[in-house]
């Protein structure tokens, strides 16, 4: 018998032997394996984390999970399970120590259960760099940072020399737009994938265990969203019902008609730093979509002049993001300023003033109805801009829908959590709402 069936002793699924190969591979740093519905979601896994721990003496694992809660009621569960299933019995194979959250085992390895919340202050996870760690484990991978994963597997050196092992991170997760689907799914379709990734995605017909007829009768009665989802395995469409806009409507803005009306420029600006200006010219509810990078507010300016004379925009149909620097560009046009975090627009009956946390949220749910009713049309110039519109989009959701709260969406840093980048684009295009808005508001009569 060869040492990986020593190691894998388990009688294996053709895709569980594909993550066991992965993992043996050197060249290989970062596994997404996807189980779909009625595996054992994590099981694989363990099993993994146990052999290789008692094969090697003292190497490390990191185990992680957003909330110290979900990773004992959840992933600590699994993995007495399967210990206890492979016969370890806790004060002779292995110690668990719930006071410093690890997992000792009678050769000196370890498995260390870290939760990974970001901190406020500490937003660029320096506590992760007193970690020595040998192999990573992360649980509901969507919900971490991916600056998180590049810090770890940076901290991949214990044990490392000595057993001539390659560091690197197993992560599993749940269908989800977020940097795994742009990093993993995406690239492997398009075969632009960077050679030390993988993505090993299990569905309902690669379990044996199940009856697969009949899982995919009672999966074609359901909705469409769970029918993409689980039958056609399409990671477009998710279930969340917290989201903004639905992807089909999405799409849809690249095809509906139009016609010309009054014209508007919208403008988010960035600056010098990685985030996009993006500058979109208005006809109407149709946009023609600019993007820039790392230009002076100078340059800016001057680009914005040049749109308002070749499309025929007046200033005072101008509108640019006003908050920390940009006043400049505000006060050099003579435009109007939008401040993401000022109060809303009054409404009649004060409607809006009540129901939204900021101006921001405000445009962001006002545009919804122009979204639904195929109001808008969207004309880009290249694919990848296009992408970048329907991500962004795409996960702007509404926050604490349970809550007695005023309506808001996911913040700027929850969303670059999911998409590693600023949502420029889909902030230019909510500004447009800022016009309509006032619009109605000039119209409310006050009695006194």
């Amino acid at each position: 018998m060869s040492e990986n069936e020593r190691v894998f002793n388990s009688k294996l699924t053709s895709k569980q032997k594909i993550l066991r190969n992965a993992f043996n591979d050197d060249n290989i740093t970062e596994i997404l394996y996807w189980w779909w519905a009625r595996w054992w979601k994590s099981w694989w896994v363990w099993e993994i984390i146990c052999f290789t721990s008692l094969k090697m003496n003292w190497i490390v694992w990191l185990v992680w999970r957003r909330e110290w809660d979900d990773l004992r009621k959840t992933t600590l569960n699994t993995i007495l399970k399967v210990l206890s299933k492979k016969w370890l019995r806790e004060g002779r194979e292995y110690n668990l120590n719930m006071q410093t959250k690890e997992l000792r085992f009678y050769n000196g390895s370890k498995l260390y259960f870290v939760p990974l919340k970001e901190k406020p202050s500490d937003p660029e996870f320096n506590w992760l760099w007193g970690y020595e760690i040998t192999y990573w484990y992360i649980d509901e991978a969507q919900e971490v940072n991916r600056k998180v994963i590049n810090i770890i597997l940076s901290r991949c050196t214990e044990k490392i020399k000595e057993y001539h092992l390659k560091g690197k991170v197993i992560m599993t997760c749940n269908p989800m737009k977020c940097h795994l689907y742009n990093d993993f799914i995406k690239a492997q379709n398009e075969w632009t994938i960077t050679s030390d990734r993988i993505f090993i995605p299990a569905l309902y017909k690669d379990n044996p265990f199940i009856d697969h007829k009949k899982y995919e009768e009672s999966l074609k009665r359901a909705d469409k969203v769970t029918k993409e989802r689980l039958l056609n395995w399409n990671w477009e469409y998710d279930d969340d019902p917290t989201k903004l806009y639905s992807y089909d409507d999405i799409k849809d803005l690249f095809v509906n008609s139009w016609e010309e009306w009054k014209k508007y420029i919208t403008a988010d600006i960035a600056r010098l730093w990685d985030d996009k200006t993006v500058i979109i010219v208005w006809n109407w509810f149709v946009w023609t979509v600019f993007s820039y990078t790392k230009m002076r507010t100078t340059e800016i300016v001057n680009i914005i002049r040049w749109f308002q004379e070749k499309y025929w925009v007046k200033n005072s149909n101008t509108i640019c993001d006003e908050d920390w620097v940009w006043w400049w560009v505000v006060d050099q046009l003579l435009c109007k300023g939008f401040v993401n975090n000022s109060s809303p627009i009054v409404n009649e009956e004060n409607r809006w003033i009540r129901n939204y946390k900021n101006l921001k949220d405000q445009c962001y749910f006002e545009l919804l109805p122009f979204v639904l009713s195929n109001k808008i049309k969207l004309i880009v110039n290249s694919d990848d801009v296009k992408e970048c519109i329907i991500e962004e989009l795409d996960v702007i959701k509404q926050k604490n829908p349970d809550k007695e709260w005023k309506l808001q969406i996911s913040t700027k840093e929850e969303i670059k959590r999911l998409i590693w980048r600023s949502p420029d684009f889909a902030d230019a295009i909510a500004m447009r709402m800022w016009f309509e808005l006032v619009k109605e508001s000039e119209k409310t009569i006050y009695f006194i």
